[in-house]
């Protein structure tokens, strides 16, 4: 296993990629393909949206497998953005308590797995770094104490709550009645903060299930009242409601774990060959429990799963008598950054009638979904493979930014996490 990756390094494309953070658009991505596993996740919880309070007590968890058995030692750098994700006009000593470049020195070595790697992890707020603004922050981990050697951006968001923000969810929408979508309206309270102008200083942006291809963008309210603003009926917050994840798990080589057909060893790594998937369209909404595109890390083996858990190859494939149509079919999920990313097509094998992908994945309980993207169109649809069933419990995040003048950041003074099931 010694080989099974080749050194790689990336300044140059790392380097263009960061100075361009606005094609970032808010998500964690892996930028060396020997980073893998990599979550941005806060406190402890799994489940949490990463958005932390100002000067409160929660943390921000950056965790990440490198893979490769020679030790690497990797820095990061903590850069202050504004609501669009590029760089704010704020200096390092105005956003930072602490100084950047600082060394990651919480890693471990896999230990009795096949593949090997290094565990990394990194919490922030810390001793060394503390922030001090609201807003967007990007937090670059680079390599060798250079930072044009990219490996990993972590996109997290820091609120002061200075507004309420209260998001109400209906299935009954503009476009139909209790069928394929979701409709959001927004009441903002903005009765203990002054914004004049929110068409020029607020910016709201709604995200459903951390996806970034069908993310909204407002600033101007339908409604102004002596209480705040209020978003009704607006046709850009009406989100198809797609249907509940699919799900797999991989905890163990001696025995196929949930929707996992067969477990096989072809060395150097076991492989999981997942039951095949039918597209959920037109069907009965069957409800359940998923985890909105999360995957947790388990070996039911070990008791460090950190560093004691194996990587295996998941073998995806969804039953399609001929393609959905002139586009492209992906997985998506937390295991990709919810990303539509080529490295996550899944390409038609006309010879046996089906989309068809295998992916390296570390062992554990996984979501996933499969995406449909039409040619010459960024924004992705689930609806042919999985279908649009408004019983779907979705979740729904909120920011509020906001600038007034003379001001050279942007603040993010409101947030609201909602689930779809919570809602009348």
């Amino acid at each position: 296993m010694n080989n099974f990756f080749s050194r790689v390094k990336l300044p140059l494309f790392a380097s263009l990629l960061f100075a361009n953070l606005s094609l970032i658009l808010a998500q964690n991505q892996a930028v060396n393909p020997k980073v893998s596993t990599f979550t941005v996740r806060s406190n402890d919880n799994w489940l949490n949206p990463t958005i932390i309070e100002l000067n409160g007590t929660d943390k921000i968890n950056i965790d990440f497998d490198f893979l490769d058995q020679n030790a690497h030692y990797f820095y990061y750098s903590v850069i202050h953005c504004n609501a669009d994700w590029t760089p704010s006009e704020l200096s390092e000593s105005e956003y930072l308590d602490g100084f950047n470049n600082q060394p990651i020195e919480d890693h471990k070595t896999s230990f009795n797995t096949y593949l090997n790697y290094t565990h990394y992890h990194l919490q922030i707020p810390n001793d060394n770094v503390k922030l001090k603004k609201s807003g967007n922050y990007l937090v670059k981990i680079y390599e060798d104490n250079n930072p044009e050697n990219v490996i990993a951006i972590a996109a997290i968001s820091v609120f002061e709550k200075q507004v309420n923000i209260y998001p109400t969810i209906k299935t009954i929408t503009d476009i139909d009645y209790n069928k394929g979508h979701q409709q959001i309206d927004l009441r903002i309270d903005t009765r203990n903060y002054s914004i004049r102008s929110p068409q020029m200083e607020m910016k709201i942006v709604v995200t459903q299930n951390n996806r970034i291809d069908n993310q909204v963008i407002l600033n101007a309210p339908t409604t102004t009242n002596s209480t705040g603003f209020l978003f009704e009926h607006c046709p850009s917050l009406i989100f198809e409601a797609g249907n509940e994840y699919r799900r797999f798990e991989m905890i163990t080589h001696r025995y196929p774990g949930m929707n996992v057909e067969k477990i096989r060893y072809f060395d150097p790594l076991y492989h999981a060959f997942l039951y095949q998937d039918k597209s959920r369209a037109n069907k009965s909404y069957i409800f359940d429990k998923d985890q909105n595109g999360r995957y947790f890390i388990r070996n039911s083996e070990v008791t460090n799963y950190d560093y004691e858990t194996d990587y295996f190859i998941a073998h995806f494939s969804l039953k399609a008598d001929s393609p959905f149509g002139n586009g492209k079919l992906y997985l998506l999920g937390e295991f990709n950054q919810n990303r539509i990313d080529p490295e996550w097509e899944v390409p038609y094998d006309i010879s046996n009638r089906q989309y068809s992908r295998e992916k390296m994945l570390k062992q554990g309980a996984y979501n996933y979904l499969y995406i449909y993207v039409p040619d010459d169109n960024k924004r992705g649809s689930l609806t042919p493979a999985e279908g649009d069933y408004f019983e779907t419990e979705n979740e729904y995040t909120i920011r509020l930014y906001h600038r007034g003048p003379g001001e050279r950041y942007d603040r993010l003074i409101g947030y609201s996490f909602i689930q779809s099931n919570q809602s009348n």
